[in-house]
């Protein structure tokens, strides 16, 4: 597939999802509705379960045969199961939730979907005889915007079709055929440095979206609008989490309620990390791929990563530009830098899960206003409307 043909597929996407408007809750489900989301939840957790399970024959109860949507599936078992033993742990399980914000049926028989899917994944350490008894579990949670096409076949429903950005195989240079880097870093834990870092983390935790493990219900702060479906809400979540931690906004990064838009170093992933450097409000302290960031150096004898503390930021780099960023929220219980994003959301996530072997990170100190930081960082509420698509 050429580059033009891959962007023209991903404006076909982005052009289908349907659109609802900010002001109007979608009205509760009716039987015929409330019955497709229960199938919908079914296929889902089927799915999720041969994900974790390395169970790939189940996934042709999920899926129509020689679809793409079932080769993606595969491909998401392939990252997982790569991913976890590079990193010497095991995912003991999955938990999944669904909401429909939308539900159209077809003529044709087809029913469309636009679901919002919240996935709890449980973690513990691949070698657990070297362990002490009742070791450490951890978990961590995705929530994922996907745009569904069911059909029903001889009386059984599958995926037909799965349009979606996809936290376990991220990196968009490769058409979702990510390979996770190789190696694990050594165990680490990391104080919150200062009163703006808490509130930033707090701010995170409290307002990253769908994915189970965040707050508000699982709703954004509806003050700030989506760019979800406009290229993706990434930098817009930071620069809402650093505000809160303290920063006050300029005249280069800055958020317009009467406009409903971020200046580009708010919204943007490259220009964000322009304005950090040339701001001072951070130092970008390492930048390489992840086994440079992990392997022992004199300066950084636990590795460059190690060194990440909560609030800080990360930048994805490809192709020589930033295109995704993240805020670090804290260490896991192996000791492991996590964060948490929009688009897709993620609760407490390990830091590198889901990008390839190839993608490279620049590390950001940030340095935090103190010691009183500003209290109007979290704006007032209107209940899930900053994020319409989730409800239902």
């Amino acid at each position: 597939m050429t580059r033009q043909e891959w962007l023209g597929g991903l404006a076909l996407i982005l052009f289908s999802l349907p659109t609802i408007p900010n002001h109007i809750t979608p009205s509760p489900l009716n039987p015929k509705e409330r019955h497709i989301k229960q199938i919908l939840l079914n296929l889902v957790a089927k799915e999720d379960k041969a994900i974790v399970a390395g169970q790939r024959g189940l996934l042709y109860s999920v899926f129509l045969p020689h679809s793409d949507a079932l080769e993606r599936a595969k491909r998401r078992e392939s990252y997982l199961k790569t991913w976890s033993a590079f990193r010497n742990l095991e995912v003991t399980g999955v938990k999944v939730s669904v909401r429909t914000p939308h539900i159209r049926f077809l003529p044709s028989g087809k029913v469309r979907v636009f679901g919002v899917v919240g996935e709890s994944y449980q973690l513990t350490k691949k070698n657990p005889d070297s362990l002490p008894k009742n070791g450490p579990t951890d978990s961590f949670g995705l929530g994922v915007r996907h745009d569904y096409e069911l059909i029903s076949k001889h009386g059984q429903w599958f995926i037909a079709s799965d349009a979606f950005t996809d936290p376990l195989n991220q990196d968009s240079r490769l058409l979702h055929q990510a390979h996770p880097s190789q190696g694990f870093i050594k165990s680490h834990q990391s104080d919150i440095p200062s009163p703006g870092a808490k509130k930033a983390v707090q701010y995170a935790d409290t307002y990253c979206g769908s994915a189970p493990g965040c707050g508000n219900e699982r709703y954004y702060n509806s003050y700030y609008n989506s760019y979800n479906g406009e290229g993706g809400d990434c930098t817009n979540f930071v620069s809402q989490a650093l505000h809160a931690g303290g920063f006050g906004m300029t005249a280069t990064w800055d958020y317009s309620r009467d406009k409903g838009e971020g200046s580009p170093a708010w919204v943007n992933a490259e220009r964000l990390k322009d304005f950090l450097a040339a701001s001072g409000r951070a130092t970008l302290y390492a930048s390489g791929s992840y086994s440079q960031l992990t392997r022992p150096l004199a300066k950084f004898p636990d590795g460059a990563v190690n060194q990440l503390r909560p609030g800080d930021v990360i930048s994805y780099i490809e192709g020589g530009r930033a295109v995704h960023s993240a805020i670090v929220v804290g260490y896991d219980a192996f000791g492991y830098p996590v964060v948490d994003t929009h688009s897709s959301d993620r609760f407490r996530v390990p830091w590198d899960l889901g990008w390839d072997r190839h993608t490279t990170y620049d590390l950001w100190h940030v340095h935090y206003p103190g010691p009183k930081p500003s209290q109007d960082g979290v704006r007032p509420l209107s209940m899930g409307a900053g994020d319409i698509m989730n409800h239902r």
